[in-house]
């Protein structure tokens, strides 16, 4: 046999409510707070011809005050054509079908990618010398 029992009437008012978010980060900064954005030093340059790419790299380019040596750096396997003495620059000027380069077609654009590579050499000296790899994409695109 069942017994039923009686239902209480459910009271809708909440006794209970979530603690206030101390601190409203929307109207009231903590501390005075600036965004900083990153440098912007150009350290590589592309121009991209008809049929050629000239890529200007600085010396620097690590941003350390240490000028790479050019025989550290390739785009694409190939070496740089010129050395701007003066204002520390390597110049890389090739066909764009040249250096390793990929194409890449879309229906409306032309791409030719190259990757600059500067692997430094340890040297043989008694000097330890640390140094930084660097792989950087360069693209030169074309619109039909």
């Amino acid at each position: 046999m069942f017994r039923a029992k009686q239902i209480q009437p459910v009271d809708d008012s909440l006794s209970w409510r979530f603690p206030e978010d101390p601190v409203d980060s929307v109207k009231v900064a903590p501390v005075n707070f600036e965004l900083r954005q990153p440098k912007t030093d150009n350290r590589v340059a592309v121009r991209c011809g008809e049929s050629r790419i000239q890529v200007e790299v600085s010396q620097d380019l690590l941003g350390l005050g240490k000028l790479i040596d050019p025989e550290d750096i390739t785009l694409g396997g190939c070496s740089p054509t010129g050395i701007d003495d003066w204002a520390h620059v390597l110049v890389f000027e090739y066909e764009l079908h040249n250096c390793g380069s990929k194409r890449v077609m879309t229906e409306d654009d032309l791409m030719y990618a190259f990757t600059l590579i500067y692997d430094p050499k340890v040297s043989d000296g008694s000097q330890i010398t640390r140094s930084q790899s660097a792989v950087i994409g360069v693209e030169c695109h074309y619109t039909r």
